[in-house]
């Protein structure tokens, strides 16, 4: 038993769930970012956005109740909305498509999203319930098929003028809801191999404690060096994955 569970594929596994925890913790998104291209590739697509997705179900409960106390609901409401009635759109593209073109799809959007927060681009257009529910329609499609779709709605509340924790608390709330859609809706449409269910059991402690640790880590390391490395090992990760 102890064999099958060392080994290079589960070891690999752990390292990116730990890296996606502390990333979710100290950011209140961007989990999915780090572990769905990695876990793709060695579980397959739809594997693993259930895994990521359900592990985010524990990384929701710590973040919620202070987040809760936090969120500003006029901008987070209208993208949570869509988050739940959007998300269908997205999970049907991932259980129809074939999973080759899936992980291309998941690397190039996520390398799209990396390269447009390392040239530091911000929205600069007209806020309000609108643009709210575009920017959670985009992300929602996205988190569906390819469960990356934070920074579709984080470019959009980070323009807005927030402060930090407040900003981290609407992303905690609407990461949390639109994970908690998409698994749903994939349990009901999908056939989901009983396996994830062990690797969830496996993993799902280690995460936690990432995603603990992520969290006291908040306002201790600056934002802005904690975010490049991440940034720049993503650019180095995707870009790997669309030339293979």
């Amino acid at each position: 038993m102890l064999e099958n569970l060392i080994n290079y594929t589960n070891l690999i596994a752990l390292a990116v769930i730990l890296s996606g925890g502390v990333v979710r913790g100290y950011t209140g998104f961007g989990s999915g970012l780090v572990m769905v291209p990695i876990l793709a590739i060695l579980w397959g697509p739809v594997d693993a956005i259930v895994v990521v997705l359900s592990l985010g179900l524990f990384s929701t409960l710590q973040m919620a109740y202070p987040a809760f106390k936090l969120v500003n609901w006029r901008d987070a409401g209208p993208i949570v909305f869509c988050a739940v009635f959007v998300s269908p759109i997205g999970t049907y593209l991932l259980l129809t498509i074939d999973p080759f073109v899936t992980k291309k799809v998941i690397a190039a959007i996520v390398l799209f999203f990396t390269i447009i927060s390392l040239i530091g681009w911000s929205y600069k257009g007209p806020r309000g319930v609108i643009p709210s529910f575009i920017a959670g329609s985009i992300s929602a499609i996205i988190n569906g098929v390819a469960a990356v779709g934070g920074p579709a709605f984080v470019l959009y509340l980070m323009s807005l003028p927030e402060r930090a924790e407040v900003q981290r608390a609407n992303m905690a709330i609407i990461t949390g809801a639109m994970g908690t859609s998409i698994l749903t809706y994939i349990l009901i449409g999908g056939d989901v191999p009983s396996i994830n269910l062990y690797r969830i059991g496996i993993l799902a402690l280690p995460h936690i404690i990432a995603v603990w640790i992520g969290i006291k880590l908040f306002g201790v390391i600056p934002s802005d060096k904690f975010k490049d490395i991440i940034l720049w090992l993503l650019v180095i990760i995707v870009t790997g994955i669309l030339l293979a």
